[in-house]
This record gives structure tokens, sequence and C-alpha cells, in this order.
């Protein structure tokens, strides 16, 4: 199953989104110096907040998903779940990732995209293979329609995560690019290094309140 996470996530991914034909707004962006970094601010609300979504959902499905679904905590089955959940997570944001910046329309110009319509639909198809017929090899167990409806459905959720997401707008850091203003002093928004800020302790906040809910459940 490893390899397979991998394979979506780093080369299935890369296909993909490689392969989308470019903008012609890229024309009127300035171009990056060669020491910018690789990973803008507006890429790194993107991770975090999907990463903490993915992270706030998987844990859910670890600690309650043999209860929501009727099954045996630690089976096969259960663990199953996680992975499908998982793999659709990634699928669907995909599409949120064709888009780095503020603009939601995760759908827009897929009839210009064949390679990345081939992409996610070899995903789906490979992953139901995995999933129904993998057996020991794989470590899966075959899921019931309801089972696949919802899982597919709770990695369905990245896509209004990342409408929302964009409705904090970070702006890229001025410094990175190249051109006529290079040098220039740059005016710093207090509003944006907050929001930076509150962006990378997400994840840690969410870990923790978590935590908190899990030992109220337990000593419930």
């Amino acid at each position: 199953m490893m390899l397979w996470v991998n394979l979506i996530m780093d080369t299935m991914g890369a296909l993909a989104l490689g392969t989308e034909p470019p903008a012609d707004t890229l024309l009127d962006r300035r171009p990056y110096k060669r020491d910018a970094s690789l990973i803008n601010w507006p890429m790194w609300r993107n991770i975090l907040i999907q990463a903490t979504y993915q992270l706030g959902l998987l844990l859910f499905l670890l600690k309650q998903g043999p209860a929501v679904f009727d099954c045996e905590d630690g089976s096969t089955h259960h663990f199953t779940l996680l992975f499908n959940a998982f793999v659709f997570c990634q699928i669907f944001n995909e599409f949120n990732a064709r888009e780095i910046g503020d603009t939601f329309n995760p759908f827009k110009n897929l009839s210009t995209s064949p390679m990345f319509l081939a992409v996610i639909i070899f995903t789906v198809i490979a992953q139901w293979f995995i999933v129904e017929y993998g057996g020991d090899f794989t470590q899966t167990a075959p899921l019931t329609f309801d089972e696949w409806k919802i899982t597919a459905l709770l990695g369905a959720v990245s896509i209004p995560v990342g409408y929302i997401m964009r409705q904090f707008p970070i702006e890229e850091d001025p410094d990175s690019f190249a051109g006529i203003c290079d040098g220039a002093p740059v005016k710093k928004s207090k509003t944006g290094s907050f929001l930076k800020i509150t962006l990378f302790l997400l994840p840690v906040v969410a870990a923790g309140a978590y935590q908190l809910y899990d030992a109220s459940i337990a000593n419930a």
C-alpha cells in the first residue's frame, strides 16, 4: 500500500499536474529570483490547511472508525477504510492543486487537460482493484458500496476545504521576485505575518484539540 500511496502523491500527481497546459496569466507574473524559495506562502497555506483536515480525518477514523463502520478495531477492514479515505483525499486535492493562488475553480478547462483526467480515472480504477482484489498481498479487505461512498465523500471534502482556505488570501513574498523593483524597500503586512504564524500553528492546535477530545471520551 505504501508504494501505491507514494505513486499517487509523487509520480501520478506530478504527471497529472505537470502536463497541465500553461495559463496566459503566467505572462503577467514577474519572474522569480534564482534564490527564491521553492515553496511560497500560498503553497504553505494550502499544504498546512489540507494537511490539518486530512490529519483530523485520519485520526477520527483511526479512533472512531470501528464504531462508525461497525468493524473490528485494528482489523484489515478498519485500516482499509483509512487507506481508502486517504487516497480519495489525494485524488480530490489534485483538483485543488491545479490552482495555487486565491482563485478557486478546480474544474476549469478540464477538457484541455486529457492527461490529468486520464491519471485521475486510472487512479480510481487502480484503487478499486487494489482494495477489492489485493487481499493479503496489499493487506486490504473489500469494502461495501456504502463504505466506498462514505470514504469517497470524506475525500471530496478536500474540495470545499480548498474553497475555505482561499478565503484567507496570502500574498507571495515580494522579495521572491526579480524585476524593475528589485532591491526596493518592501512594506511588510502585519496581517499577513499574523496569518502565516497562525497557519504554522494550525496543525499543532488541531492535534492538541483532538488529544483533549480523545481524552475526554476515554474518561467518560
